[in-house]
């Protein structure tokens, strides 16, 4: 599956200083996956903090919308 990245996941990935990587296995495997109307987050637990991967499918695409890691590790593993 292509990953496409909006220009605001661009800014915000780099001014958060997440890594791509991370941001692909986030995408790959996740820890817990959320759906909201089109839009799905995927949760992936770092040490004491998560990351939070927006993004939507469409065809064979996985376009991100943002990514952040948060530290309400409850609020995004335990539904």
């Amino acid at each position: 599956m292509k990953i496409i990245y909006t220009m605001h996941a661009l800014e915000r990935i780099k001014s958060r200083k997440i890594s791509f990587n991370l941001v692909s296995r986030c995408i790959d495997s996740p820890d817990r996956s959320i759906v909201e109307g089109k839009i799905n987050k995927n949760v992936m637990r770092i040490n004491s903090k998560v990351l939070v991967v927006a993004f939507r499918k469409e065809d064979d695409m996985v376009i991100v919308v943002t990514a952040y890691v948060s530290t309400k590790i409850e609020k995004y593993l335990n539904p």
